[in-house]
């Protein structure tokens, strides 16, 4: 098959989420074609795509605003597919380039699959016509690819057909974190606390300062630590909120978190909503269990008692399933860590981009 993929948001999770998609089509044979937006491109993933075996990986300008430069980034677009020749598909990933391919890169010949990463319509800032554009561009789109149960619902509410809605939860590449014990050297902790992460940016999807809150709720003899690993718009309000209520948080910016999720004993999740985040997948990778509000992902990567707790979206909430996964014997704490690395199997990059070729050529099947 000859593939492009097409990426205007900068967001780790899509853009990490996209290049297993690429670099696993090329292993198995495909041509691929990578077009991203400059402004937002983060350089160690183009480096790789290009070092990988893309058959090409060229910026065409597409800006987050929408304005009326959208139709020249869209005539561009057009134009960059156009010079491929006859392609099999045109994946487009994230709202903006979701909107630009299946817009202006609609050709004859190739089939259109979106995957949104979690619909704008989810954030609860999305303009009134958002819903009509994403239910009437459907209708245009062969696939679309939610990551997560919770994605597909929404995408049902939003009006399109449940027949053009498939679900292939994200997978990323097994990857090997560093010592427990060397991690949280680096990160500033002792051997005897236990370390919730909080990992992410710092803005109201993220809802950091609901982690700080059920940092503060929890039992002080528990010995509990809060590691925040990210920076962003409310980082300030975060760190003031820790100060007045001696939250045991500490605020360590940002780093490249993936070596250093070994250092954690659970990963928190607050967030508003959610697709299906790469830091849930990158955990269970490390034999880190999860407690998240009831977001996109929590369907498929808690397994409740096993791989973490889903609770009510209130600290008070997160601070009982914090003080009951601190209170376990080590040896119960062990056989989450290892329920944790069996699921993480069922989500690589390998089964993620097996059960995505399977749907492009699916769709090529039913054309032809």
């Amino acid at each position: 098959m000859r593939i492009c993929h097409v990426i205007e948001s900068a967001n780790a999770g899509s853009a990490t989420i996209l290049q297993g998609l690429a670099l696993h089509a090329v292993r198995r044979g495909h041509e691929v074609h990578v077009r991203y937006a400059p402004r937002r491109a983060d350089p160690q993933i183009i480096q790789a795509l290009c070092v990988g075996g893309c058959a090409s990986v060229v910026p065409t300008m597409m800006r987050r605003e929408v304005g009326v430069w959208d139709v020249s980034d869209g005539i561009a677009l057009r134009r960059s597919l156009g010079q491929l020749g006859a392609l099999d598909v045109i994946h487009s990933h994230s709202s903006k380039a979701g909107v630009l391919a299946r817009t202006f890169g609609r050709f004859r010949s190739a089939a259109q699959v979106y995957s949104p990463h979690g619909f704008y319509t989810m954030t609860g800032e999305a303009p009134f016509y958002a819903t009509h554009v994403e239910r009437v561009l459907s209708a245009f789109t062969d696939r679309i690819i939610a990551v997560s149960e919770y994605e597909r619902r929404h995408a049902l509410e939003l009006g399109i057909a449940h027949d053009r809605i498939s679900v292939v939860p994200n997978g990323i590449a097994p990857f090997a974190s560093l010592p427990r014990a060397r991690a949280r050297e680096e990160l500033g902790f002792s051997s005897e606390d236990f370390l919730v992460g909080f990992v992410g940016r710092l803005v109201p999807q993220k809802n950091p300062v609901d982690a700080i809150e059920a940092i503060g709720l929890v039992k002080p003899g528990l010995n509990v630590r809060l590691a925040v690993i990210g920076d962003g718009i409310l980082r300030g309000e975060a760190e003031a909120r820790a100060t007045a209520s001696g939250s045991r948080a500490t605020f360590l910016g940002t780093r490249d978190a993936k070596r250093l999720f070994s250092a954690f004993d659970v990963l928190l999740c607050t967030s508003r909503y959610e697709g299906l985040p790469v830091t849930f997948l990158e955990a269970i990778n490390c034999g880190v269990p999860l407690i998240s509000y009831p977001v996109g992902g929590t369907a498929e990567m808690i397994v409740e008692g096993n791989t973490g707790f889903e609770v009510e979206p209130t600290p008070v909430a997160a601070a009982k399933a914090i003080e009951k996964v601190a209170a376990l014997t080590p040896t119960l704490r062990a056989h989450m860590a290892l329920a944790c690395k069996a699921l993480a199997v069922q989500h690589t990059d390998a089964v993620m981009g097996d059960k995505t070729l399977s749907i492009y050529e699916s769709i090529l099947s039913r054309r032809a």
